[in-house]
């Protein structure tokens, strides 16, 4: 099994908040021994999605879509932007209109977990809204996800057990579709 971690956020640093919770879901996964990429949208030079250039793709996005084709379980995370997912995560999910042609097409038979984090209690929109994305795209949206709010997110600059047990379920859930 193969399992795909996508960070929405431009966050380059292994301390900031999405580096750490990519790690935690990471090491979870690995100690089930299954097979982790982590894609960090920092980490590549996705252009503004445009029709007209998917005859000349980039070779990045050529690399970032191979990830989602070869994931069979997937987490995407991302701060609340403006009740949101990030810009620039919803650009690179864009992209995947490149798997259109694909059999199947897009992300069908994929499982995918949420997590969202904001500053107050509304990290439940950014969720939403990456469900109806991951719906539209024919994936199947795993019924719990892990909504955060970063008031309550650390304790001695480590992530509270509280959150690490909600992290940790979605590993279990997402894992046992094997």
């Amino acid at each position: 099994m193969k399992a795909l971690i996508f960070n929405g956020s431009l966050d380059i640093e292994a301390f900031r908040t999405s580096r750490r919770i990519a790690q935690h879901y990471t090491d979870q996964l690995i100690n089930k021994n299954i097979d982790v990429q982590q894609i960090h949208l920092s980490d590549y030079q996705i252009p503004i999605f445009q029709a007209n250039l998917m005859n000349n793709v980039p070779e990045e996005v050529q690399q970032f879509i191979e990830a989602f084709r070869s994931a069979d379980i997937m987490i995407w995370l991302t701060p609340l932007y403006h009740g949101s997912l990030t810009g620039v995560m919803k650009n690179a999910i864009d992209w995947l209109e490149l798997t259109a042609k694909d059999n199947p097409a897009y992300l069908t038979h994929k499982v995918i977990g949420f997590t969202c984090w904001a500053a107050g209690n509304q990290a439940m929109q950014g969720i939403q809204a990456m469900d109806n994305i991951a719906k539209a795209l024919r994936a199947w949206s795993l019924p719990y996800s892990v909504p955060i709010s970063t008031l309550d997110l650390y304790i001695d600059n480590e992530l509270t057990d509280q959150y690490k047990t909600k992290m940790n379920m979605l590993v279990e859930l997402l894992s046992a579709k094997r």
